[in-house]
């Protein structure tokens, strides 16, 4: 079992406090804040710190805050507490660290909030352009995302009641999320554009498709019973992994992280980095299954994989298509080669009921 080597603090604000700081971080002197703007839309607050030590020498920090009750990443998949600490706090996930390098230092939760401080991994981010990354990188992101599932394969550890399930990956932001979300108090904008998606997405899909994805996503969800689970990372897009000189590959925004088929993480991968995929979507399909594989030390059956890349799909169209439909709409480069992609993924899917 691998060593979580993230402090945990009595509180949040102990997180603040140059003694508590001390245990974590050693001999801090002083301490420079900033606001740091992200790309996220989730609502957490993020901080730029800059930690001067004595004796010399600095640490680039960066210290995320999130209340779940106020971030629809978390209340729309059932967190109360913040995932991201929760998994931090876990014995039974600590092996999730030999596969990736762990970017956290300290954190905690308390009364709705919760805080991370972790590396400040910005030079090793991906350049945030819609373009292909490297296939060497993208090799690195699937042997790593193919480890992690082979580790934990049907592993009891995926009996945690606090893991994301795939019921809630595929309502999170389906074509019943936007009228969900109506009836809270405070709506985020980001669900006026997902209403707009899938009203345009419908116009223009076959009744068979339509009706396939307005189905309860518990009922599409049932795809995934019989399958082999895994843990998953739940967010596999490209901006949330780091490549570090040593070769290996860290993650963070892990409020996502559940339990289910791997392909719910492939089939996420697939949508959300429909830009930066270094090789057409079959050969990285291809070649996630042979990482794998490989890893298990055993060849699934052709009937299991299928069954497997289809719920994956499926969810993957479930999560995002929406943003697909609008891209076609604004005329963006590429735009109609992608949705058609997924289209023809989802006329395949009706063709077999």
């Amino acid at each position: 079992m691998g060593v979580n080597p993230a402090v945990q603090l009595k509180d949040v604000d102990a997180l603040l406090d140059p003694k508590a700081l001390d245990k974590v971080l050693g001999d801090v002197e002083g301490l420079r804040r900033a606001p740091l703007q992200t790309h996220g839309y989730s609502g957490s607050v993020h901080e730029r710190w800059e930690v001067e030590r004595r004796g010399g020498g600095r640490l680039n920090l960066v210290l995320k805050r999130t209340r779940p009750a106020e971030d629809w990443t978390a209340y729309r998949t059932g967190d109360a507490v913040g995932r991201e600490t929760i998994l931090l706090s876990t014995p039974e996930l600590a092996g999730v660290w030999e596969v990736f390098q762990c970017p956290y230092r300290a954190y905690a939760a308390q009364d709705g909030e919760a805080a991370l401080l972790m590396d400040d991994l910005s030079e090793h981010l991906f350049p945030d352009v819609d373009q292909p990354i490297a296939e060497l990188h993208e090799e690195l992101l699937l042997d790593t995302l193919a480890s992690l599932h082979a580790k934990y394969w049907n592993s009891e550890a995926l009996r945690l009641p606090w893991l994301v399930a795939p019921a809630k990956l595929f309502a999170v932001l389906g074509p019943h999320s936007a009228d969900e979300e109506v009836l809270r108090p405070h709506s985020f904008a980001l669900f006026d554009s997902v209403r707009e998606g899938w009203r345009s997405a419908f116009a223009s899909l076959p009744t068979a498709v339509v009706g396939l994805l307005s189905r309860p996503a518990e009922l599409l969800a049932k795809k995934c019973d019989g399958l082999p689970w895994t843990l998953l990372h739940g967010d596999a897009k490209v901006a949330n992994f780091a490549v570090l000189p040593s070769g290996k590959c860290a993650a963070f925004d892990w409020e996502w992280i559940g339990a289910g088929p791997a392909t719910l993480d492939l089939g996420w991968y697939l949508a959300v980095n429909g830009g930066r995929l270094a090789r057409p979507k079959e050969a990285v399909i291809a070649r996630y299954r042979a990482l794998l594989e490989s890893k298990l030390g055993v060849a699934l059956s052709a009937q299991v994989w299928e069954q497997m890349l289809s719920v994956g799909l499926l969810c993957g169209a479930l999560m995002l298509l929406w943003s697909k439909a609008l891209a076609l709409e604004s005329g963006s480069e590429g735009a109609a080669r992608e949705y058609q992609w997924w289209v023809g993924q989802l006329h395949r899917q009706v063709a077999s009921l």
